[in-house]
């Protein structure tokens, strides 16, 4: 069947400049699966889940779960040919054998002949899409979604967006003439570059084009091309969105980042306002809220309307019992002192939060000494206990409650990860990395582009002695074997301005390397 010319436009326009594909991991299925039960629903378990992502590109994000899980089913449908023969490459590569990918238009998608997910993912597709695929996206939302699953999907939002559509439209202007995709950046960033010369210090333009410039360092001629030059770029207030959802049988369950839903992180004017405007409707809610952060994107999860009366936005501490948590929460002002001295610790986005309680001290250090890696509610209320008994104090016998309620800060503030099974690394990881990320890790040495991740589904970006070091860790190799092979591989391929001894400093420090990228 002939193609509608818009969507053979889209598809050219990723045949030629394929998506960055990575990790997202505020689409990891156990992250979604983790705050379906924070809000009161229960999800399939991820060891046997069904998962599909509507706008895979190359997989770089179904890889990392397919690869850790490798008995359950995931399946990646993309418009994009080239970025799908992209991906089964590199699937092959790691040896991943659970992961199916599909080319096809959404559109003339039979969601029947897909089946049912436990999981679906739709990163950075509702918004750059024709309207008619938009309500295909959600059709098969409802219909290809499991009884117990939940959706996530991203999407350009109001009021953020309405002065970033001026921005959008003078650089389309000055690329609409443009030959090649690099021609197009060229002129697009051209035409900021003018504007930032000229427009009027602390007018709106000036403001927009610093955002822009900010966020534009971060992101490649991919992620400019596809998100702010793209053909289709159609924000939405929230309030729309679900009710778009709610006309496909579908119901709000949360965000991807839930700390964005509670009104006490914009302060207490904020809640007066609310509470007095909206009547407990979180719906209502967030969109007043959208307004007081210029909102420009969301990341929301959707369920099956039949759920709705089981969703409960008030957190729920017996729920928080039941999941794996970890937190980095430093103090500010030295070492923590397990005494009735007030202290001071880092949270979310530079706040801070203070206490005197040693009980609540003792579990922030125990969080602490364990990050990144959770701890269940038992062993976190059982390790703060032995602090606090070896520091000669009488543990509260309502300790396990003021655990729950710090946890319950943690998670509201956005401060704590939380999964409902363990994140955590071998007892050997210090010399034996998880095969499909050693592997991974092997293969971006010949292909850059390969989607390296942690435990935690986060991207990272390997440096080249990264590439040549972890591919060696597979249990075989003790400190002194590791820099040997490492040695011997630089002189035969010597690295750019890394010398002998910065091999020997990476391997002597391989433990806190494998630290900060969450390996061990």
């Amino acid at each position: 069947m002939t193609q509608p010319a818009e969507i053979e436009g889209l598809r050219a326009d990723y045949d030629t400049t394929p998506y960055t594909s990575d990790a997202f991991p505020q689409s990891a299925p156990g992250r979604l699966a983790a705050i379906a039960h924070v809000f009161g629903l229960d999800t399939p378990d991820l060891a046997t889940a069904r998962v599909l992502e509507i706008g895979c590109a190359s997989a770089g994000n179904l890889i990392p779960f397919a690869a850790m899980y490798p008995r359950a089913r995931v399946v990646g449908v993309d418009l994009s040919e080239v970025q799908i023969a992209h991906g089964r490459a590199r699937a092959a590569a790691l040896g991943v054998e659970n992961l199916e990918l599909i080319a096809a238009d959404l559109a003339q998608l039979d969601p029947e002949s897909l089946g049912r997910f436990d999981v679906i993912v739709a990163h950075g597709v509702y918004s750059w899409v024709p309207e008619h695929v938009r309500d295909a996206l959600l059709n098969i939302f409802r219909s290809a979604l499991s009884p117990d699953g939940v959706a996530y999907v991203s999407y350009n939002t109001h009021p953020g967006w309405k002065s970033k559509e001026v921005l959008r439209d003078v650089m389309l202007l000055a690329s609409g003439a443009s030959a090649t995709p690099e021609e197009k950046v060229r002129e697009a960033r051209g035409v900021v570059d003018f504007l930032a010369d000229v427009a009027p210090a602390g007018s709106v333009l000036a403001r927009t084009l610093a955002e822009f410039e900010a966020r534009d360092v971060g992101f490649g001629d991919a992620y400019l091309l596809h998100d702010e030059l793209e053909a289709f770029n159609a924000p939405c207030y929230f309030y729309e969105m679900i009710g778009r959802a709610a006309a496909h049988g579908l119901a709000y369950l949360a965000e991807a980042h839930p700390e964005s839903m509670f009104p006490a992180n914009h302060g207490p004017k904020v809640v007066e306002y609310v509470n007095a405007k909206c009547g407990g409707v979180q719906v209502l809610v967030e969109q007043y809220l959208d307004f007081v952060v210029n909102r420009a994107f969301r990341e929301t999860l959707l369920v099956h309307a039949e759920r709705a009366p089981l969703i409960r936005h008030a957190v729920d501490r017996a729920r928080l019992r039941e999941l794996h948590v970890a937190a980095w929460s430093p103090p500010v002002d030295g070492p923590t002192v397990l005494d009735h001295s007030r202290q001071e610790y880092e949270v979310a986005d530079g706040a801070t939060l203070f206490t005197n309680d040693p009980g609540l001290k003792a579990v922030l250090e125990t969080l602490n000494a364990h990050w990144p890696w959770t701890l269940s509610s038992g062993e976190l209320v059982g390790e703060v206990h032995d602090r606090l008994t070896a520091a000669g104090l009488v543990p509260s016998p309502t300790l396990a409650a003021h655990v729950d309620e710090l946890v319950g800060v943690l998670v509201v503030q956005g401060t704590a990860r939380y999964r409902l099974t363990p994140v955590r690394p071998s007892t050997d990881a210090s010399t034996r990395l998880p095969e499909p990320v050693r592997r991974a890790y092997a293969l971006s040495r010949a292909d850059a582009e390969m989607s390296v991740f942690n435990l935690w589904h986060e991207p990272l970006l390997p440096s080249e002695v990264d590439r040549r070091l972890l591919p060696l860790l597979d249990g075989t190799r003790d400190h002194d074997a590791l820099l040997a092979e490492l040695l011997a591989d630089h002189r035969d391929d010597p690295i750019p301005d890394v010398t002998e001894r910065d091999l020997e400093a990476a391997v002597d420090g391989l433990p806190a390397r494998l630290r900060e990228l969450k390996l061990a």
